[in-house]
């Protein structure tokens, strides 16, 4: 499922959601890479955006039009590293023999998931990893979506002039990209256990870690459209007023009052990521009982929400720290860097998969 770009040059990272096009292009040399390009705009047609579509991508004539603009902005050629939609994923977890056994684990695994899903192994793709071993046991978890999900991203693309090089795991992808931030040991010597939390437009991803492994994942029902349709309909703020709502953009007059409103918006929608976010730590901290408390990552909309941090310490007391490679703060207006190169945190994540 998961195939390997092997240039200096990436392949763009192309991360889609029901609000924006993300895009981040690397290079790399010798053990360095660097943002070659990178951008951000808004879906073309917003309000005929279907989030329960049978397509993962846009229609043709949408990604032919965002491909457009990624060639005016210094993007080349016409190759993309793509993630499922988290959507049209389902989770799995379960034992299997271990490795040095010699069983046939990626048969087992397939075998297990399409009797769980109820459905033919030969209508699946999946990603699987061994979870950290708890006492004695040792469990797989896998991510899996159908053959059909992965044409249809790929001839979509096609339609549109652009070839697909890899298909990632959204999981995969959010790790990949902050691996570098989570420290494998303490100071005691003991692999604590991290959060990294990218806030969504429509949900939300906790991956947490022990150490650098990863350990669990929770999806969050939580993004930041409801933050923005508080913005626009509570509030009646203007596009330009949302945008700074979510951290898009600085708007210099009426500070005060902005500042009031950015954090009513956020409010409900910080109680419940924190809530969720909570269970997943403990849920990890059960099962590793000895392992110490890491760090909070975040990434996404609204990484820089003082609401959100605020309500994140209120409830867990775990340090934060911002998910951003500093090639991609160096990258960005440097007014914007941190807000803006965190919404880029997946993108770059699919980006640096050449290092794969």
């Amino acid at each position: 499922m998961i195939s390997k770009v092997k240039t200096q040059r990436s392949a763009i990272g192309l991360h889609i959601d029901g609000h924006e096009f993300k895009a981040v292009q690397l290079e790399r040399d010798g053990q360095q890479s660097r943002v070659v390009a990178w951008a951000i705009f808004p879906r073309l047609n917003q309000d005929d955006v279907n989030h329960d579509a049978s397509h993962p991508l846009p229609n043709q004539e949408e990604l032919t039009w965002a491909a457009s603009i990624l060639n005016r902005r210094g993007f080349t050629g016409r190759e993309v590293s793509l993630a499922v939609p988290s959507r049209f994923c389902t989770q799995h977890q379960f034992e299997l023999p271990p490795k040095e056994s010699g069983a046939p684990i990626d048969v087992l695994a397939k075998t297990e998931v399409a009797r769980e899903r109820k459905c033919e192994p030969h209508e699946i793709e999946l990603g699987h990893w061994t979870l950290p071993q708890r006492g004695r046991t040792s469990e797989t978890m896998a991510i899996a979506c159908t053959n059909k999900t992965i044409r249809s991203m790929t001839e979509s693309a096609h339609d549109a002039d652009l070839e697909v090089v890899g298909i990632d795991l959204s999981e995969l992808t959010i790790l990949r990209a902050v691996q570098s931030m989570l420290p494998s040991t303490s100071a005691d010597g003991n692999r604590p256990i991290h959060a990294v939390l990218h806030l969504g437009w429509d949900q939300s991803t906790a991956v947490v870690t022990l150490g650098n492994e990863l350990s669990y994942v929770r999806r969050i029902h939580q993004g930041a459209k409801s933050v923005w349709e508080q913005a626009r309909t509570k509030f009646g703020l203007s596009e330009n007023g949302a945008r700074a709502v979510l951290g898009d953009i600085e708007i210099n007059e009426c500070d005060d009052q902005l500042d009031k409103i950015r954090a009513a918006c956020w409010k409900q929608a910080s109680t419940k990521i924190a809530s969720e976010l909570d269970v997943a730590f403990a849920y990890v901290s059960h099962a590793f009982r000895m392992a110490p408390m890491g760090h909070i990552v975040l990434c996404g909309y609204g990484a820089q929400s003082d609401t959100l941090r605020e309500q994140l310490d209120q409830i867990m007391g775990v340090p934060l720290i911002d998910a951003v490679a500093p090639e991609l703060v160096d990258a960005v207006s440097p007014r914007l860097s941190v807000s803006m190169a965190s919404r880029l945190v997946y993108a770059y994540g699919l980006a640096a998969r050449y290092d794969a």
